[in-house]
């Protein structure tokens, strides 16, 4: 009898060796889960490989994106943080913990994360859009112009690049630069009713009341729910 015991306790701990997932075994499945939108499972995962190994900068970053995918920012930007203490040139992390700063308000932190970005990298043209927008977040046009301007020119056929740059030049009362740029973006991107919308405030700014009426129905065509509000002003 004590041998069967013996065997079966010998067998549970083999089993149990095979069953323990190591960490590149967590991090593989915590990806998968991740890919397939099981955000939480993938969390737990991500966590399970920091128990077994505290400092491994992957689990901290994929868990980050992870917590990012859940719109829990504040622990996105813990994790992103924990990933740069051990790798301060991880420029992914870098990049996103600037996005997770934008999400939370925290502006200026931000901007000094995706000016780290282009110090490790000069040609990551979505730094140079995201830092632009988030200097037109904060008033800053004629800087948040000169970001997406770099951006373009690295990414010239970035329909959202020239629409964001046009909103910049619109808050500098510059509308006929603000109007090209919304136009250069709908000839990329017909079908978004924001670019359309907005230029027909700048038409309507420039008294081309004809040419913001028509923008105003297109808008209103792909779903736009202010453009009749303001076709009863400006339409009449």
């Amino acid at each position: 009898m004590q041998r069967i015991i013996l065997l079966v306790i010998l067998l549970s701990n083999l089993n149990n060796s095979f069953s323990q997932k190591t960490v590149a075994d967590l991090l593989k499945s915590g990806n998968e889960k991740q890919a397939a939108h099981q955000l939480k499972e993938a969390i737990t995962d991500f966590s399970d490989a920091l128990k077994l190994e505290p400092g491994n900068t992957d689990a901290y970053y994929f868990r980050a994106n992870a917590y990012f995918g859940l719109k829990e920012f504040k622990p996105a930007i813990n994790d992103y943080t924990e990933c740069l203490k051990y790798k301060p040139n991880h420029i992914d992390a870098l990049y996103n913990r600037a996005n997770a700063y934008y999400e939370t308000e925290e502006f200026e932190k931000a901007i000094d994360d995706f000016t780290a970005t282009l110090k490790l990298d000069s040609t990551f043209a979505d730094s140079y859009f995201d830092r632009g927008n988030t200097y037109y977040k904060i008033g800053k046009n004629k800087e948040a112009i000169s970001d997406i301007t770099h951006g373009l020119r690295l990414k010239p056929d970035n329909a959202d690049g020239y629409y964001d740059r046009a909103n910049a030049k619109f808050q500098l009362n510059a509308y006929n630069e603000a109007v090209s740029d919304y136009s250069k973006a709908i000839e990329l991107s017909p079908n978004i009713n924001d670019y359309y919308f907005n230029r027909a405030i700048a038409e309507f700014n420039l008294e081309m009341n004809a040419e913001g009426c028509r923008d105003l129905e297109k808008a209103k065509e792909l779903g736009d729910s202010e453009a009749k509000d303001y076709q009863k002003e400006f339409c009449k």
